[in-house]
């Protein structure tokens, strides 16, 4: 029997603010998933070897993938506030942190994102699209210097 592979982990130095972006990105995509309104064509495709908590089994798995994208933020990003009263003096402009993802959690950030600027196109809410191609561009470019691909494990 072998062992199953273990994923790919790339990282990155992101700007704190990109990373709330991408992390309320997932949260929409999350609950859009759990309703039932995100498209699932990805589900099927997914890695979930970085999906581990058997609390989420029995959510999509574009949900559980992407509260494990949520949680590696929460637990790698340093001075993360607990409460909405922090997030007015954090992150200090300009901050960055490294975030260590595997393949298939960056590949979500970059579909989640590219569908969350689609929908916000649709919306006529033009900044916010283009600030969700922008971080996906950045992310995607980064990455793909590492040696990542979309649908990467």
């Amino acid at each position: 029997m072998t062992a199953p592979a273990t994923p790919v982990r790339y990282p990155l130095q992101l700007p704190i603010s990109d990373w709330l972006f991408i992390d309320a990105t997932m949260e929409h995509h999350i609950r859009s998933s759990v309703d039932g309104t995100v498209p699932s064509e990805l589900e099927d495709r997914l890695d979930m070897s970085a999906a581990t908590d058997p609390d989420l089994a029995a959510l999509p798995k574009v949900a559980r993938l992407g509260f494990s994208v949520r949680r590696a933020g929460w637990a790698q990003i340093p001075g993360w506030p607990h409460d909405a009263e922090g997030f007015t003096t954090w992150p200090a402009p300009g901050q960055t942190a490294p975030v260590t993802l595997a393949g298939a959690q960056w590949s979500l950030i970059v579909h989640a994102l590219h569908h969350w600027a689609d929908v916000d196109e649709r919306l006529a809410d033009t900044e916010t699209a283009a600030r969700s191609r922008a971080i996906a561009a950045d992310v995607s470019h980064r990455l793909a210097a590492q040696g990542w691909s979309p649908g990467s494990r």
